[in-house]
Parts: structure tokens; C-alpha cells; sequence
């Protein structure tokens, strides 16, 4: 055998060997694998954690669908951009959590003082159309809301033609769609 044969053997078996050996040994790193190899079936499952992926790297498509619970997001970390429009039921939201006295972390009372409401009514019979007198608000408060119902010992036919604001009083209109009994037109303004 010549020397430069022999060279070659040993070559290969010290290159063969060496590689036996790192992966024999588990001492092959990240240092020796070559970015963009390694795919998701060359990884064991459940042997990645959050800390193996960077910040930012994983998309929504990357998620399968119906896969992330609850207990997978960290409190206080989505937003309302974060979510899709009409995506969140009644079962979503924590309702005993909600503060319907607060807008936007800051207590209502600084935008509304001193709430009143204002209700006016129609006669009880079968007149129809029936116009309610106006729901005026107090002077020194400004109309924020109101509304309208129909009063009645079995719900007549009737039709709200009108219930809405006027200036700073809320006005309704409703008429009979059928013949029926004796019903009331309710008006109420919400002034704060």
C-alpha cells in the first residue's frame, strides 16, 4: 500500500471516527449544525419550551387552531387588537369583573354628575298613533341617553315610529299595527 493510500485511510477513519464519536457522546451543538437543516420531524415531541423559540419568531399560522387555552397566554398580555372582531362570547368575558362605572380606567362621575331621569307617559287606551310628551332634561344638564316602551297587560301590536333625540329632550312616536287593547307610551331622557 502506497503512503499516500494509507494517508487517506487514516484520514477517513479519523473523520468517520470523529463523527461517531460526537454523536456517540451527544457533544454535536448547535455550532455544528448548519442553519435552515433541522425540521420539525428531526425534533423529539414535547422536547421544545418557550425558551427554545425566540421572542416574536411565531405567527398566528404557525398555531393550529383550537390548540391555545386560557391557561397558554400570560394575563394582561392581548389586546383588543389582538382578537378578531365578534370573536368573544358572553362565556369570554368575566363579567363580575367589568366596571360599568369606569370609561377607560377613569371613573364616570368625572364625565357624568348628578345622572337624572326624566319620564313622561301617554294616556292607557286603544288610541293610536300616540305621541308621548317630550322627556325634557333639567336645565344645567345635557341629554346623554333615553329611550322609549310600550306598556301594556298583554304586548299589543305596536310599532315605535319615532325614539330618539330632539335638541336637549328625547321624543316618541308609536302607532297600533293591528286593532288592540289599552296600551301606554313610555318616554324616558337620561341628564347628567
Amino acid at each position: 500500500m502506497s503512503p499516500a493510500t494509507a494517508l487517506a485511510g487514516v484520514a477517513l477513519f479519523v473523520s468517520l471516527g470523529g463523527v461517531s464519536y460526537g454523536v456517540a457522546t451527544g457533544s454535536i451543538n448547535s455550532r455544528e449544525i448548519q442553519n435552515g437543516t433541522v425540521q420539525s420531524r428531526d425534533v423529539r415531541d414535547g422536547s421544545l419550551q418557550g425558551r427554545d423559540i425566540g421572542n416574536g419568531t411565531l405567527l398566528s399560522r404557525d398555531v393550529k387552531d383550537g390548540v391555545l387555552a386560557g391557561v397558554d397566554v400570560r394575563d394582561n398580555s392581548l389586546l383588543g387588537a389582538d382578537l378578531a372582531a365578534n370573536t368573544l362570547g358572553d362565556r369570554e368575558v368575566d363579567e363580575p369583573q367589568l366596571d360599568i362605572n369606569r370609561l377607560g380606567g377613569i371613573s364616570a362621575t368625572r364625565y357624568v354628575k348628578n345622572v337624572t331621569r326624566v319620564e313622561t307617559r301617554t294616556a292607557n287606551d286603544a288610541v293610536t298613533p300616540k305621541a308621548a310628551p317630550p322627556a325634557t332634561c333639567p336645565k344645567g344638564t345635557r341629554l346623554i341617553g333615553g329611550g322609549a316602551r310600550v306598556v301594556a297587560a298583554i304586548p299589543p301590536p305596536v310599532a315605535l315610529s319615532v325614539n330618539g333625540p330632539d335638541g336637549s329632550a328625547w321624543t316618541a312616536l308609536a302607532y297600533a299595527t293591528a286593532p288592540t287593547g289599552d296600551w301606554q307610551l313610555v318616554n324616558v331622557a337620561i341628564c347628567g
